[in-house]
């Protein structure tokens, strides 16, 4: 007997961001298992004096997993078989396409990703997707949803994807988009033309924009630097409330580095003055009921004024770069700025991601999460750029060396390369350090272009901060819980329904080639989301 390889014993932390004496929360990385204990009973699992543990709790925790008989190639054995299940039966499904009406950009900030696009010069820049491609680019994600990947929505990207002057393009995707059935679209974009689009994004009922703003007036003007030199910043948010009058949500981004980190306060200052007030979770929630009802039985959304939010991100720069700031030095800034712990948690994106994991856990309508994969790129996302060329990740885009495959115009369907297989292969249960990590679908190996910046490759785990992120945003969202409900267990664990697998099942989801072997036992097992088993069963 002995604690789990994957155990993460942490304090816990009270509404008033204070520590809850005598308490300590244990989190298994690996199941999933949330638990609130005695600090007497932490410290007797940390140095595995078991027998000083009263019989019925150290049942429990065995149960629950972070006590185990088994050997850590055991443990190792259960995060391979979770990665692998996840990634036939779940991972590898969804094809949300991202589409790049063009590479042309009306901004040149500094500390652009895409920086490598402006070498191009403007006649490659100004290159549009021609209405031949967009006609291959929807017959190949019909052709995809005709071999059973899951095709419901469409984001536009860029360069700058609401140009002005791109306008025929977005109509044409916007048209196919809704003529193959896909949900509201979304668009990321820097906001300046978008009061020329306010029609169409009624038209086609976008959903969502995500907009970026990087400090007050002069500030940000000359980080979101137009490329004609004009001011920025009033226009934007000008545009960003005509959005929100005709029912877009708006998410802004505020992207921090050295330059900005003490424009924080001003900024938030500014919002409120301006009257760009955040709707409450509970306002959310009740919406997102309102709108999953209409799409059940076939009506429109119910009107309403869009919702607004803002949050924070540090800039991905090279470790030596003067300008360069943390994560944790970003959240200390958005709590100086006044923002309560709990609400800073929500406003710094790297942050906000394991909250929602926990809420989900916490809410116990699943088993948590056990994902393997960072994000889309390992989950086989498209990026589509204007000539037709696939990315796995956004941060790839305009770098042809790094295309995964390419949309045939003749023939309307997409072919890929080795690259597309390799990226499925960069997961959490696959990478070496990840494998035995306690974090690992907590981390799920990091992001890929922060590992090239670290390693020099995109298929090296990257840790970043990830574990310093984790160890505070959990003590609070599980303590707050706790002290309103007075639960000591908070989630379901994954340890029991692998425990009750026979050892025919596990090879058979270990080695068979088809998803129906596999999914009869997990979802008996009940071990997929209600959700995902619904699509299975359709399939």
């Amino acid at each position: 007997m002995r604690v789990s390889s994957y155990e993460i014993i942490l304090p816990l932390i009270g509404k008033d961001d204070k520590v809850i004496e005598g308490k300590a929360l244990l989190v298994n990385g690996l199941y999933g298992a949330l638990d609130v204990v005695d600090e007497a009973t932490a410290s007797k699992l940390r140095e595995e004096r078991f027998r000083e543990i009263p019989f019925a709790l150290r049942e429990r925790l065995m149960q629950r997993g972070h006590i185990t008989r088994k050997d850590e190639a055991g443990e190792l054995a259960d995060a391979q078989l979770l990665g692998r299940v996840w990634r036939k039966l779940i991972g590898h499904s969804g094809r949300g396409p991202v589409i790049l009406p063009t590479y042309n950009c009306n901004f040149r900030c500094p500390y652009c990703f895409e920086r490598h696009r402006l070498t191009r010069g403007q006649e490659w820049l100004g290159h549009e997707m021609n209405p031949e491609m967009v006609d291959a680019v929807f017959a190949a994600l019909q052709k995809q949803r005709e071999q059973g990947h899951k095709v419901n929505s469409c984001s536009l990207y860029g360069g700058e994807p609401l140009l002005k002057e791109n306008m025929a393009t977005v109509r044409n995707i916007c048209e196919h988009a809704r003529d193959m059935g896909l949900a509201s679209p979304t668009a990321i974009t820097n906001g300046y033309d978008l009061d020329a689009y306010i029609d169409l994004l009624e038209e086609f009922g976008f959903s969502h924009l995500q907009v970026t703003i990087d400090g007050v007036g002069e500030l940000n003007d000359r980080r979101r630097l137009h490329r004609d030199g004009v001011p920025t910043y009033d226009r934007i948010l000008k545009n960003v409330a005509l959005a929100l009058e005709h029912g877009v949500d708006i998410s802004l981004r505020v992207n921090v580095n050295g330059e900005n980190i003490g424009g924080i306060k001003a900024l938030i200052d500014d919002l409120t003055a301006r009257g760009l007030h955040e709707a409450s979770r509970e306002e959310r929630i009740q919406a997102d009921k309102e709108a999953r009802e209409a799409e059940k039985a076939g009506k429109p959304r119910p009107k309403r004024k869009g919702f607004f939010s803002y949050y924070f991100k540090a800039v991905s720069e090279d470790r030596n770069s003067p300008t360069k700031v943390t994560e944790q030095q970003v959240m200390d800034a958005i709590i100086a700025a006044g923002i309560p712990p709990m609400d800073a948690i929500e406003k710094q994106s790297q942050y906000s991601m394991p909250m929602q994991g926990l809420y989900a856990a916490m809410k116990k309508e699943d088993f948590p999460s056990f994902s393997p994969a960072f994000c889309g790129s390992e989950q086989g996302m498209l990026v589509i750029g204007p000539d037709g060329l696939i990315y796995p990740c956004w941060d790839l885009v305009a770098m042809e060396e790094d295309a995964v495959g390419f949309t045939d115009e003749a023939t309307g369907r997409f072919f890929f390369n080795f690259g597309k297989a390799k990226w499925r292969t960069r997961t959490s249960d696959l990478m070496k350090p990840c494998q035995t990590c306690p974090y690992i679908f907590i981390c799920r190996g990091g992001c890929a272009p922060e590992a090239k910046r670290v390693h020099g490759s995109y298929f090296r785990e990257n840790c970043g901060e990830a574990k310093e992120i984790f160890a505070f945003v959990a003590p609070r969202v599980v303590g707050a819980k706790w002290e309103e409900t007075g639960e000591d267990e908070l989630s379901i664990s994954l340890a029991g329904p692998l425990a009750r697998l026979t050892e025919a099942e596990r090879e058979t989801l270990m080695t068979a080639t088809h998803e129906k072997e596999m999914f009869a036992i997990i979802n008996e097992a009940g071990l997929l989301p209600d959700v995902a088993s619904e699509e299975m069963q359709k399939a």
